[in-house]
């Protein structure tokens, strides 16, 4: 994907519009304070973006670029959201567009855990504990699948299990 220096920047400007910093006095965890820049969402949504389809990507690459050409990077945040909003209204794919890089900008901002601390600056504001536990480690699988060379295998059992679960059986030799 070709992503130049620009289209980050309008990227980074589109996420910090939807997630904006915003001063407040009783803002007690910072969670008013955070952008969705400073949270390292628009990375997260580049990344995502690479993982398009070619043609997906190219549609996205195309707004990106006619939102720059439409002054975004120039414009204050309330212009930037109303031009935001006339861009969703030109059409389904515009609008699915912007709806893409909406959902993404909220999905990563309060979901995207800090790998320092395993837990998302939001949760806090919103009461959540985060997981339950960690997700316990990678362990060796007692089995190893069996990885035939060549073209045949034959193979000697005194049993075999046909199916798996509920409705399998097995057939004695």
């Amino acid at each position: 994907m070709n992503m130049t220096d620009e289209r980050r920047a309008i990227l980074r400007a589109v996420a910090d519009t939807i997630v904006p910093s915003l001063e407040r006095a009783d803002d007690p965890d910072g969670f008013w304070a955070l952008s969705a820049g400073e949270l390292g969402v628009p990375d997260g949504i580049e990344q995502a973006l690479a993982e398009l389809p070619p043609d997906r990507q190219q549609g996205m690459l195309e707004l990106l670029d006619g939102l720059g050409e439409m002054g975004l990077l120039h414009a204050s945040r309330r212009s930037r959201e109303q031009l935001l909003r006339n861009l969703a209204q030109l059409g389904p794919e515009t609008a699915a567009g912007v709806g893409a890089l909406t959902g993404l900008t909220l999905y990563l901002a309060y979901g995207l855990v800090d790998p320092r601390t395993g837990r998302n600056p939001a949760w806090t504001t919103f009461g959540y504990p985060g997981p339950a536990s960690a997700p316990p480690p990678p362990t060796r699988r007692p089995l190893e699948p069996l990885a035939p060379e060549g073209e045949e295998l034959a193979l000697e059992a005194d049993a075999c299990v046909v199916g798996s679960g509920a409705g399998g059986g097995v057939i004695a030799a």
